[in-house]
């Protein structure tokens, strides 16, 4: 599998912490994380666009229109992987990303299945031929990373 460059967006740090050290089981260490809107679309502005970005299907629908139509306009190809239940009443987020033509490579509940996310790496991993890049995020601090 290739290195994949990931940003996961989502405001619960537990959520946080648990779909990046799915990630880090799965082999994908160059993972980055949002906790709001601006720093995801920081994250995605950035010279190397990101192969996946991991969502939480119950985000506001502010938040959803403005990511998905920044997401449209800076990195197209960037797939998109929501994680949870969209909230009744509110925006289908992976309707309206395929409405705008992204890609969705997939729609995971939790608790999220690790095959299931493995096979949904491997969808990206397969359509994207990039090297490796050095700069990574781990779970712990730097300071603790003897």
């Amino acid at each position: 599998m290739y290195r994949l460059n990931v940003v996961i967006y989502h405001t619960r740090p537990a959520q946080q912490i648990s779909l990046h050290q799915a990630c880090n089981a799965q082999g994908i260490f160059n993972v980055r994380i949002a906790d709001n809107l601006i720093t995801a679309t920081t994250l995605l502005a950035r010279r190397r666009a990101p192969d996946l970005l991991i969502i939480d299907h119950a985000m506001p629908s502010a938040d959803g229109k403005a990511l998905l139509q920044h997401l449209s306009l800076t990195c197209p190809s960037t797939a998109l992987l929501l994680i949870g239940q969209p909230r009744p009443a509110h925006l289908d987020i992976a309707q309206q990303a395929r409405q705008k033509g992204l890609w969705v490579v997939n729609e995971l509940a939790w608790p999220l299945s690790m095959p299931a996310l493995q096979r949904t790496l491997q969808r990206v991993g397969g359509s994207r031929h990039k090297p490796a890049v050095s700069d990574f995020q781990t779970v712990m601090m730097r300071a603790h990373a003897h």
